[in-house]
C-alpha cells in the first residue's frame, strides 16, 4: 500500500487519482483526550517529510493519520492496532 506520504503527494500530482473528495481521518488531543479529527485533503497546505501542514497552519505528524478515504471507499489505513 506505501506510506500514506506517498498515497497523498500521487493524489496531488496524479490527475488520474482524482474522483471522490478524500478525507484523513487524524487522531488529535484536544482537552486532554485523544479525538479523531476528519482534513479534507484541499485543506492541506503542505506535504512534508514529517507530516502536513494544514491551511490554518495546524502540523500533523503522518503516526497521527489513521486512515484516509475517498468517499465511503479507505484506500490506506495505518499499520497501527
Amino acid at each position: 500500500m506505501g506510506t500514506v506520504r506517498e498515497l497523498l503527494n500521487r493524489l496531488r500530482w496524479d490527475p488520474g487519482a482524482g474522483g471522490e473528495p478524500v478525507v484523513l481521518e487524524v487522531s488529535v488531543r484536544e482537552g486532554g483526550e485523544e479525538r479523531v479529527r476528519e482534513v479534507r485533503f484541499e485543506d492541506i497546505a503542505d506535504i512534508l517529510p514529517a507530516g502536513v501542514t494544514v491551511t490554518d497552519g495546524t502540523f500533523l505528524p503522518y503516526h497521527r493519520v489513521a486512515t484516509v478515504r475517498r468517499g465511503p471507499e479507505v484506500v490506506w489505513r495505518s499499520g497501527r492496532g
